[in-house]
């Protein structure tokens, strides 16, 4: 079959290749509206990034004041952010299974003058978009969060921050999906073809791409052979990877009840255990978590709650993340008619799951994409083009 330039179908068949929480999101929002839609994905699905991630919805911290972000970034998270109070209801009345919604506020505390003045910036933003962001000193962070070092130089109480059980949400979601009658699961890699610059894929109208930091490595079949979706849309290869480790400790009566940031740490409370991450390595795509690795973010945790020096450590993992050069995933058509990705969303996957199944089922059923929308297409200039 061939594509039409510019599909207009109310109700088309969509592939999606890649079966994560982005994919799985935009898989149920797209059926939701009509279409009918088939998950490919030889992995098995939602364990990659999405079940490696601690469940962070915090725009204030990951996008008001971070260094060399799309300048929109901040806007989008917002959104999602306002989003994720009605996509948790509906996905939990859904269900039946609950998912651990908590929307704030989370506490960002600085343990060195560097981290302070990030702090700084955040408020600094916060303030000219009229949002809360109280700055605490460390005995009114304190009161808060009893667990945390008196040594501190300060803290910020985010009201915009909170956090989800990533995994209880990944787990909702493929429940959904198993049970739609318009969405099929399929344990395969997508079945992308070419026809001279026509990309198709068997019995679909559409294709959406949805394989994080996989997505340039998927492979189209050209005259008998396999060759990379990147020749179809070079924008795929500014997907790079970003791994992270994480542990998880038994928690204590005296250990954090509190969402913590501190620079690249973070604290999530998850019932009886507490999450730590993570590790930001560039390039990272394989490998288990490393004993010295995992010693140093307790350590680096510790600093933050002394509590935590002696805590009992109950798992490791690791992950990784897609990034762009702005740090912003590429949200929308590329330069195939028929092909649409949603990738590269770095540390804001979860974050940014509602906003992104809204964007991605709006432009593949036919809407003209709005302003915000619009800045993250996979066509705009990133800093290394600029």
């Amino acid at each position: 079959m061939t594509c039409a330039a510019r599909p207009t179908l109310s109700a088309p068949r969509i592939a999606i290749a890649g079966a994560g929480i982005i994919g799985l999101s935009c898989a149920l929002e797209l059926a939701r509206r009509g279409a009918t839609i088939t998950l490919y994905d030889p992995n098995t699905p939602g364990r990659g990034a999405s079940w490696a991630a601690a469940g962070m919805i915090a725009p204030a911290f990951e996008a008001a004041s971070e260094p060399g972000v799309h300048p929109k970034l901040f806007d989008l998270c917002l959104e999602s952010a306002r989003l994720w109070p009605g996509f948790a209801a509906r996905l939990e009345a859904d269900s039946g299974k609950p998912v651990g919604y908590a929307p704030g506020p989370s506490l960002a505390v600085a343990a060195d003058p560097a981290t302070a003045r990030h702090l700084d910036g955040i408020l600094e933003t916060l303030a000219k978009r009229g949002l809360p962001g109280d700055r605490l000193d460390v005995d009114a962070a304190r009161a808060i969060e009893p667990s945390l070092s008196p040594d501190l130089l300060g803290a910020l109480r985010l009201e915009t921050d909170g956090h989800v059980n990533n995994r209880a949400v990944v787990s909702a979601l493929l429940l959904l999906c198993e049970r739609h009658l318009a969405i099929t699961l399929e344990p395969t890699p997508a079945p992308l073809h070419s026809h001279g610059s026509t990309l198709d894929s068997d019995g679909h109208d559409l294709i959406l791409v949805t394989a994080g930091w996989q997505s340039g490595a998927l492979k189209v079949t050209e005259h008998g052979q396999q060759v990379s979706l990147v020749n179809w849309d070079t924008s795929l290869d500014d997907i790079d990877t970003y791994g992270g480790q994480m542990l998880s400790v038994e928690r204590r009566a005296d250990h954090p009840a509190t969402t913590l940031r501190a620079g690249p740490i973070y604290m999530v409370p998850r019932g009886n255990e507490l999450v730590i991450g993570a590790t930001m390595e560039p390039g990272r795509t394989t490998g288990m978590p490393n004993t010295d690795d995992i010693a140093g973010l307790l350590s680096d945790a510790a600093q933050i709650a002394p509590s935590l020096a002696d805590a009992r450590i109950t798992s490791t993992w690791s992950g990784v993340r897609p990034g762009t050069p702005d740090f912003a995933p590429f949200l929308g058509r590329t330069r195939q008619p028929n092909m649409f990705v949603a990738a590269g969303h770095y540390r804001n996957g979860i974050l940014l799951t509602p906003i992104t199944a809204q964007i991605i089922a709006d432009q593949m059923l036919g809407a003209a994409p709005g302003d915000l929308a619009s800045a993250f297409a996979p066509s705009r200039a990133l800093p290394a083009q600029a």
